[in-house]
């Protein structure tokens, strides 16, 4: 697959030698980064006019499943290059829902065996953070808290649950609340447990995401829990990502998926932390080499 960080390099140089319609596509996603990114693919086609299977066709040529993963990885190119612009670039939950999800609810599984011993649990909004949350809602009462809106909405029928979120910003396309004011609140907080996710992970630098702000937020929810686990599907063990969470010696668990190399298995595994693999299909589609 295409590092997220030449993605935007390597259509550019493209743009003379592809198809109209690629052409197309590509001169809207230079032009009009943030339609490309937030747009649904059904109106994203009509503004281009191309059609939907052109703009997958278009994610695959350049070593992506689909439209879903070419815009987190362009969107994360974005944000290294222009830091000032990317706070308007979130890309869509939607479009992180979508990307692995079969290796996403294997790992949510094996996460789901670990909180028989939690009491409390601090759950941020990532993608497969929100299918542990699915997971938990036919699970024992405990008290939950979470940063993540997507998770009060898969929580909302489970009664015996005691649902708490701290307050803060919303952060309306990743279903988020961000801020000073959530960060504060959790410093009150004595978790057992918090479940993570990352946009990336690279053993060396850690945990590292796209946005400031839910990189602040996520250190604060490392320091008011006693255990931290972090669910991350093999995709996102790559280069670090714009803003550093933390180290590796600040997790406890990572739960992964089997489609994980072998070289970052043994690099975890010579480290502090426990790895835990779910069993999980191979990739549909084998990820082009970088060029």
């Amino acid at each position: 697959m295409t590092d997220a960080g030449d993605i935007l390099k390597r259509i550019t140089e493209d743009r003379d030698s592809l198809s109209r319609a690629f052409r197309m596509i590509a001169d809207f996603l230079i032009a009009e980064p943030r339609a490309f990114i937030t747009s649904p693919m059904r109106s994203l086609a009509e503004k281009i006019q191309v059609s939907e299977p052109t703009l997958i066709r278009f994610a695959r040529h350049y070593g992506y499943q689909g439209l879903p993963d070419l815009r987190l990885a362009f969107a994360m190119a974005l944000a290294a290059s222009d830091v000032a612009a990317s706070v308007n670039l979130e890309p869509r939950l939607k479009d992180k829902e979508a990307v692995n999800r079969a290796a996403k609810q294997a790992i949510a599984a094996q996460a789901f065996k670990l909180t028989g011993q939690d009491n409390t649990l601090l759950l941020d909004s990532g993608s497969t953070v929100q299918l542990l949350a699915e997971q938990l809602a036919t699970a024992p009462g405990k008290t939950i808290l979470t940063t993540g809106l997507n998770v009060v909405l898969s929580l909302r029928h489970a009664t015996q649950h005691c649902l708490m979120l701290p307050g803060g910003m919303v952060r309306i396309e990743a279903m988020a609340l961000a801020g000073r004011m959530a960060e504060s609140n959790l410093t009150e907080m004595n978790i057992d447990t918090v479940y993570l996710g990352a946009d990336s992970l690279h053993p060396e630098h850690g945990l590292s995401t796209y946005g400031e702000e839910e990189a602040h937020l996520n250190r604060a929810m490392i320091r008011a829990s006693k255990r931290v686990v972090v669910l991350v599907d093999s995709s996102k063990f790559k280069s670090p990502a714009l803003h550093h969470i933390c180290n590796l010696s600040d997790v406890d668990i990572i739960v992964s998926d089997s489609n994980l190399s072998p070289e970052h298995r043994s690099a975890i595994e010579a480290t502090s932390t426990t790895l835990m693999l779910a069993d999980t299909p191979p990739l549909a589609i084998k990820p082009k080499e970088t060029r």
